[in-house]
């Protein structure tokens, strides 16, 4: 799996905890990094626009990409300020249980331990809004 879909994947999961999180819309700073046994990557920072839109129907942003389909999240679960949930995608064949602790409706940080093809990974993110989406 590439990175760029791996990241895809690591950025969705940010709107996946939206249905009944205390999460706003605007635009978020997402710090990802992500471990494999015996590798560990850089950590990477984006932003993403989370929108009413994707608040109201967060499966619609589960990713679509080339080489990467078919991603369903079931068991989605809110206690408190914690989410737990579990990720299943075709094509390639992954599974995936995220959780996730929010800090009021501006932050939050999460791990999400995938299994594909026999291999595992660890996402660990850590996200704050920083303000409305650009115009």
């Amino acid at each position: 799996m590439t990175t760029s879909v791996l990241l895809s994947l690591a950025l969705s999961w940010t709107v996946i905890a939206q249905g009944p999180s205390p999460m706003r819309e605007g635009n978020w700073e997402v710090t990802i990094k992500m471990t494999m046994p015996g590798m560990e990557m850089p950590a990477m920072k984006q932003t993403q626009c989370i929108t009413a839109a994707m608040v109201k129907d967060p499966a619609a942003a589960v990713p679509k990409n080339p080489g990467q389909g078919g991603c369903q999240v079931t068991g989605f679960k809110m206690s408190g300020n914690s989410a737990t949930y579990t990720m299943t995608c075709k094509e390639p064949p992954m599974t995936a249980v995220g959780d996730m602790k929010f800090t009021g409706s501006d932050a939050y940080s999460g791990t999400l331990k995938m299994e594909m093809g026999g291999q595992s990974m660890t996402i660990v993110q850590d996200a704050k809004r920083i303000g409305d989406c650009p115009k």
